[in-house]
């Protein structure tokens, strides 16, 4: 649910910042914000939150919703750091021409 809601939110965010830009796609922008937010939730559930699990399952629930909710935190780093690069190249561009 909270991951849900989390892609909505990085899906608006990157619309605007296109519209923002004057970027001609800003669907595409959107687009691209989820999927890289998804690819990096997938990876982290498949590569620390699936094998910690087992660990945890008896031991910790509190450590395992942390890693659930680490991989979100993950996600939103990831996509931070990818809109900050586009944005910089973006504005690159715009002064070279």
């Amino acid at each position: 649910m909270l991951g849900g809601l989390v892609a909505l939110a990085i899906a608006i965010w990157f619309y605007r910042t296109a519209v923002e830009i004057d970027d001609p796609k800003p669907f595409m922008w959107a687009a691209n914000g989820v999927i890289v937010y998804y690819i990096v939730v997938f990876l982290w559930w498949f590569l620390v939150l699936k094998p910690a699990s087992a660990a945890l399952h008896h031991q910790s629930q509190a450590m395992l919703a942390a890693l659930k909710y680490g991989g979100i935190l993950a996600g939103l780093a990831v996509v931070w750091f990818v809109r900050s690069r586009w944005v910089a190249s973006q504005r690159k561009q715009d002064s070279e021409e």
